[in-house]
């Protein structure tokens, strides 16, 4: 076999004797005798198909190993979305790619429904692999997307049978879009969340119970439920903690790395997670011994790739190329990020293609207010035919979209920080004057920045805001309710939106909302977000013709 780079428990048996430590999980001793079983897995790729280990090495790695064991490729969710692949084929491209990967089993990260129910009914029927899911309900009065999916499948593998039961995080609902789950105004869908986890518990434990029934000599759960506290008491480790009868957790949705940890389930027994980050940063090897341990490994390098499929991986992204060619619409003026010398004001004063993004945004996301950080846009939009491509330019690094409830306190905070750098010009000598890439475009409301205050910003040696010293330079704040400004109350409660990084990773600094509990933690794109902004209308309104005195600088 080829040699491979595995992440192994401990630093002292790196790749002793040819072969990391795995961790492992005490095999019970009832144990059947078979052949050893090597399970590879993914999770969290968002469309990465071809970065870091990337799907040719994995494909050529899957196929050597299945060329002596047997072997099956599963994966844990969020494979549709999070990049351009993904966003702009609406997940063809990226199922096209699993089907000939090879794929066995998967089961539904949040961003599967990002392009809605009906679009997530077509991937499906276009997959070649089992999806399972054991923990969602639907109540309404027309077809639901999880009709005719399992709980989970048993595979037949080496003189085992090896039962692969699915489980969807709760959040789900809120993760996605919220809309895409109703129907007449309600919601219909259901993934057993419960105030404690126990009601999820209980259905996924129903699940292992068929599976057993059923003659599973192991059973893998294949979950999307992260594994850091923030996502108690739906986390994966949880679930072990309430179950029995599960051998081994493969988990996602937290991007979170782990080799090979063990918890307790409700019975002491020793039970396996594992979890392999994201962006095929690492791929699992789980492998079943003869004698019933179970161990496992993370790979981030291989040395062969598998041809055909770094030729289907070269041909998807020549469709993608045709499709960015596509037209959309037609833009009938400019949308700028620069003036007419060409500064970047959108790091420094209000633009209409701001707006328009920031409109974007919170349309997408459904909250009071958006705000956008001006180094977030990328290129102007000019007048003429807009493409797929003509978005791309603008928003290239295709940020996730989040969302938290906030004081209005919090908000003018945040318009204080972004406005730290900003000078009463913009530009002197040809050259940029006050541009920040941390500086603030909004929806939904209207401030002003007096420049003859210095900032009262307090960072410390990290750069990080620790808080506000001295007078305010950002007054007169007002959001927007019922279709009119109004002062914003500092004590009032508003939702917000806008990037990931913005709001919860730190982005430039800004720790405002970063300990905010998240409505939604990992949403859309923003370039989704723009490209169905403007599709909705296939043109840009003229309202965005020129600017609208969000934001005044005196």
């Amino acid at each position: 076999m080829k040699k491979k780079t595995v992440i192994a428990a401990a630093l002292s048996a790196l790749l002793a004797a040819g072969c990391s430590a795995p961790a492992a999980s005490t095999p019970e001793p009832s144990a059947p005798a078979h052949e050893d079983i090597y399970i590879f897995y993914t999770s969290d790729t968002h469309c990465g198909v071809d970065e870091n280990l990337g799907f040719p090495a994995l494909k050529a790695l899957v196929d050597d190993t299945k060329a002596e064991h047997p072997t099956v490729l599963v994966d844990c969710g969020d494979f549709l979305q999070g990049g351009t692949l993904g966003s702009i084929s609406r997940g063809s491209i990226i199922i096209n790619l699993m089907n000939q990967m090879g794929y066995d089993i998967a089961t539904f990260g949040n961003h599967e429904f990002d392009y809605g129910m009906d679009r997530a009914k077509e991937l499906i029927g276009q997959a070649q692999f089992d999806m399972v899911a054991a923990n969602a309900r639907y109540t309404g009065s027309g077809t639901s997307v999880f009709e005719g999916l399992p709980a989970y499948v048993i595979k037949e593998l080496g003189g085992a049978k090896v039962a692969f039961i699915g489980v969807l995080t709760p959040a789900t609902l809120t993760s996605s879009t919220p809309t895409f789950f109703m129907e007449d105004g309600e919601i219909v869908y259901d993934f057993c969340g419960g105030d404690d986890g126990d009601e999820l518990a209980s259905q996924v434990q129903a699940a292992v119970n068929d599976a057993r029934a059923e003659g599973a000599d192991y059973v893998i759960a294949l979950t999307h439920l992260g594994s850091i506290p923030a996502y108690s008491p739906y986390d994966a480790i949880s679930l072990i903690h309430k179950t029995t009868g599960i051998d081994a957790v493969i988990d996602g949705h937290s991007h979170s790395v782990i080799i090979g940890d063990t918890y307790p389930n409700a019975e002491g027994e020793d039970v396996l997670l594992t979890s392999v980050g994201t962006k095929m940063e690492n791929a699992g090897e789980l492998i079943i011994t003869a004698d019933g341990t179970i161990e496992s490994v993370l790979i981030s390098e291989y040395d062969r790739k598998d041809a055909d499929m770094e030729a289907a991986v070269t041909a998807a992204m020549d469709e993608l190329n045709a499709i960015l060619a596509e037209p959309l619409g037609t833009a009938p003026f400019d949308l700028v990020i620069t003036d007419e010398n060409g500064i970047r004001i959108a790091r420094s004063r209000e633009t209409n293609l701001g707006n328009y993004c920031a409109d974007a945004v919170r349309a997408a996301m459904n909250t009071d207010v958006a705000i956008l950080n001006g180094g977030a846009l990328r290129h102007s939009l000019d007048a003429g035919e807009v493409t797929y491509g003509t978005l791309l330019n603008i928003f290239p690094f295709q940020n996730l979209l989040a969302s938290c409830r906030c004081s209005g306190q919090q908000i003018i905070d945040v318009l204080e920080y972004g406005a730290r750098k900003t000078e009463g010009i913009t530009s002197f000598d040809g050259n940029a004057v006050g541009e920040y890439g941390g500086f603030l475009v909004v929806s939904g409301l209207k401030y002003t920045i007096d420049t003859s205050i210095a900032s009262p910003a307090v960072v410390n040696d990290e750069g990080m805001l620790t808080g506000f010293e001295g007078p305010r330079r950002v007054s007169d704040v007002m959001i927007l309710q019922d279709g009119e400004y109004v002062p914003i109350d500092p004590e009032g409660e508003y939702t917000i939106s806008s990037t990931d990084y913005v709001l919860f990773d730190r982005g430039d600094g800004n720790t405002v909302f970063a300990d905010n509990e998240p409505l939604v933690r990992y949403g859309p794109v923003d370039l989704d977000a723009l490209i169905e902004w403007f599709k909705a209308a296939g043109t840009i309104d003229e309202r965005y013709r020129t600017t609208e005195g969000r934001i005044t600088v005196k």
